[in-house]
């Protein structure tokens, strides 16, 4: 990587210096960068924040993620990802929501705030939908609803662990024939710098950590423009865009998008550097102070 930019002082928020964290760090020292890492577990000096040019967050929390950008944004220090996006990738009723008003393809949807109301969700999809917690993340809680028995089952052990309902809202997605895969888009900045096939034979969910197998594809122009509608939509910035290809329809559709891509094991098999990538994409963030109205 060129040392040419000119000298930043970054804030590195982390959870823990993983592989993937490392590696960013490395790419920004080689290019001169000062870096300071901040975990979960330390504080936040706000009353000196304004000493970095720059806060990446990597938190693996996505409260925490949320919680440190907005700080950091009040405090007048640009983020990486903005505030106003991990709050919707934290969301996936809000991206769901968001999508629509942009008019950007998706599974139908709907958002129960009460167990009783999914039941009319059952006649509305023909009996088979998929519940997803609205703020979660490796496919926890992500639950196929095939029947009324399993609706039954489903809300009876949810009623059972959280009398009070603090897990709803919920959102209920359209079961999309996507076949054994779903697709992995790694956006940084405004461009897909890599795709990917996860595949899986033997789970509908086609999380790697599930144990899906990656199949690297091109980056086609139907996977560029619907990137660039989710960038038009949500600002830029470093992402991980999750894809179907509905077979039934022949489209793709966002299934959601999170807002810190692993790539540990994928980087391995498709070759791009996304490490780096993300280095870079700090490197480029111009040092300015910046003023937010609060939304406290």
């Amino acid at each position: 990587m060129s040392n040419s930019y000119p000298r930043k002082k970054l804030l590195f928020c982390v959870t823990k210096m993983r592989e993937e964290e490392r590696r960013i760090y490395d790419y920004l020292l080689q290019a001169g960068i000062e870096v300071d890492v901040c975990t979960d577990s330390m504080q936040l000096e706000l009353e000196n924040i304004r000493r970095y040019d720059v806060a990446l967050i990597r938190c693996l929390s996505q409260s925490k993620a949320l919680e440190r950008a907005q700080y950091i944004e009040l405090a007048g220090v640009k983020t990486l990802n903005s505030y106003e996006a991990i709050k919707i990738c934290t969301n996936k009723a809000f991206q769901a929501i968001i999508f629509k008003q942009n008019q950007i393809a998706q599974p139908d949807f709907a958002i129960a705030f009460t167990f009783e109301k999914l039941y009319e969700y059952l006649e509305r999809f023909d009996g088979r939908f998929v519940i997803k917690p609205v703020s979660s993340s490796w496919g926890r809680g992500v639950t196929l609803i095939n029947s009324k028995f399993a609706l039954d089952a489903w809300i009876s052990a949810r009623e059972s662990l959280d009398p009070q309902g603090k897990a709803l809202p919920v959102l209920v997605q359209e079961y999309v024939d996507k076949g054994n895969y779903d697709i992995r888009v790694v956006i940084v900045d405004r461009q897909p710098i890599v795709a990917f096939k996860r595949v899986s034979n033997d789970n509908w969910l086609t999380n790697t950590h599930l144990g899906a197998e990656i199949d690297v594809i091109k980056v086609s122009q139907p996977i560029q423009e619907i990137s660039k509608q989710l960038i038009d939509a949500i600002g830029e910035g470093i992402y991980g865009l999750d894809l179907f290809y509905d077979h039934t329809r022949n489209i793709y559709m966002v299934c959601e998008v999170n807002q810190n891509p692993e790539f540990a094991k994928s980087w391995l098999i498709h070759k791009v550097d996304v490490a780096k990538a993300i280095a870079e994409s700090c490197l480029n963030v111009q040092p300015e102070w910046i003023h937010v109205k609060s939304s406290v």
